[in-house]
């Protein structure tokens, strides 16, 4: 019970924690570069914000072809061919969409 709460509430910090930390939000000071601050931005946008009822870019995007993007995320981890190219052309996306607003 609350082991499994608890991890799954870590995994989500350390997945929160690994996409914004390379990004450079760690450097005190020094002011991101534009593809750094592109790259932060679509992993702000990569997250679901429930609380707000704000879905994230990604999710929005696949819903735009008909599908979910968790089935999509399982799919490209157990390595389907369909979902990994479609995981990839999502992720494009987001980021061209990111990069058109900056």
């Amino acid at each position: 019970g609350h082991c499994l709460l608890g991890c799954k509430v870590y995994a989500q910090i350390m997945q929160i924690e690994s996409r914004l930390l390379p990004c450079g939000l760690h450097t005190v000071g020094v002011p991101p570069t534009a593809e750094e601050a592109v790259a932060t931005l679509v992993n702000i946008a990569q997250l679901d914000r429930p609380e707000d009822k704000i879905e994230s870019l990604p999710r929005v995007i696949a819903a735009s072809i008909g599908r979910d993007i968790n089935d999509i995320y399982r799919g490209n981890n157990n390595g389907v061919l369909g979902d990994v190219e479609l995981n990839d052309k999502v992720t494009e996306a987001s980021r061209a969409a990111v990069r058109a607003l900056v």
